[in-house]
């Protein structure tokens, strides 16, 4: 999901505690926002801490001026080699900048039918990734490329990567039980950062310095919770929003780092991507934030509610909407379906990462 859309997920599980509510509305507190700060967390400390602290064994740096597709898949084929000798092989990927609004593309993937490494050079492209036209490679030995290795290897993601703006991608190539090579697709992301014991470590330790130095605001007898103990559960329930909303997508999260190694399989429901799916994050947390808002409001026998009935609220403004989300959803999954159909090779996309467009400002996590 969307940066946006983890931070606005963090404030909604925040307004589910009456107290908190009435703190952010008597004492001008930032308390809900602390749901969204650890909603986006774990994004957060991937793409500005752990991808700069990754090394890779092999790093692709295409020469523009000297391309060659073959260069490019022979060295993607030596990673995959060294984790079939070795166990495990990595390679970092880089895109060409040209100029302050002029890249180089190119296309990455793996044909597990004939294992082999493809490599396709691009159009030159701007920003937005909209292409030149006519700026293609002429000579086709060196625009294309296909490398055979000698292992078997499979991915969650039987798709193409396109390389354009910004950072490039990172793959790692792990030999399994099974002998084939598993391609994992930013073997940095959605690791230790995006567990359910970082989110219990975090909140253990907000808990304690909270214990010692949180004491009890007005009205006390009004909750059910000790004041304190509000900080490490906002932690807790904001980042394991996060954690859920991911696994939706394809790529997973490593659930029990370090107990696990591994990232498992996501639901497959959405891509992280589509516009839909994180609206609906979107509108069902800003429904949550207005409804627990109303709900939980100071003074509830001498303020009138702004939702009189409930019910009729949520059939207008969730159940109406999410119904029309889902038809646009599910039309747009059957037309694009249809067109993979017809195209043998599929589109070029960018698996279960950032858009183009959070590649170039990091909007992720901002």
């Amino acid at each position: 999901m969307k940066g946006f859309t983890h931070f606005v997920s963090g404030i909604a599980v925040a307004s589910f505690f009456q107290q908190a509510v009435h703190m952010s509305s008597q004492e001008q507190s930032f308390i809900l926002c602390l749901g969204g700060i650890f909603g986006i967390m774990p994004d957060t400390l991937d793409f500005k801490f752990a991808k700069y602290f990754y090394k890779s064994d092999l790093e692709i740096r295409p020469d523009p001026d000297n391309l060659d597709a073959r260069v490019i898949a022979e060295t993607v084929a030596q990673a995959v080699e060294k984790a079939a000798k070795e166990g495990r092989g990595t390679v970092q990927l880089h895109t060409m900048q040209l100029g302050s609004n002029l890249w180089r593309s190119y296309s990455l993937w793996f044909d597990s039918a004939t294992s082999e490494v493809c490599v396709e050079i691009g159009p030159l492209v701007d920003t937005g990734q909209i292409p030149f036209e006519g700026t293609e490679l002429k000579d086709p030995k060196k625009s294309s490329a296909r490398i055979k290795v000698s292992c078997e290897f499979f991915q969650q993601f039987d798709k193409k990567s396109n390389i354009a703006i910004m950072s490039g991608p990172c793959f790692e190539f792990v030999k399994r039980k099974t002998g084939k090579i598993e391609i994992v697709f930013l073997p940095w992301h959605r690791t230790w950062s995006h567990s359910f014991t970082l989110g219990v470590l975090i909140s253990l330790i907000v808990g304690v310095i909270s214990f010692l130095t949180v004491t009890e605001g007005p009205h006390a007898h009004l909750y059910s919770i000790p004041r304190w103990m509000l900080y490490p559960l906002i932690i807790l329930f904001g980042s394991m929003v996060h954690i859920i909303e991911d696994s939706t997508g394809f790529m997973g999260n490593n659930l029990f780092y370090p107990f696990t190694k591994n990232r498992t399989d996501g639901l497959g429901l959405m891509s992280a991507a589509e516009a839909i799916p994180n609206f609906f994050f979107v509108w069902t947390s800003l429904i949550a934030i207005l409804y627990n808002l109303d709900r939980y409001r100071w003074a509830p026998t001498e303020t009138p509610a702004g939702i009189e009935n409930p019910t009729t609220f949520f059939m207008w403004f969730y159940i109406l909407p999410v119904a029309i989300m889902a038809f646009f959803f599910f039309k747009g999954k059957q037309e694009k379906q249809a067109a993979k159909a017809g195209d043998k090779k599929g589109k070029t996309v960018d698996f279960d990462s950032q858009t183009s467009v959070e590649r170039e400002t990091d909007a992720s996590i901002i």
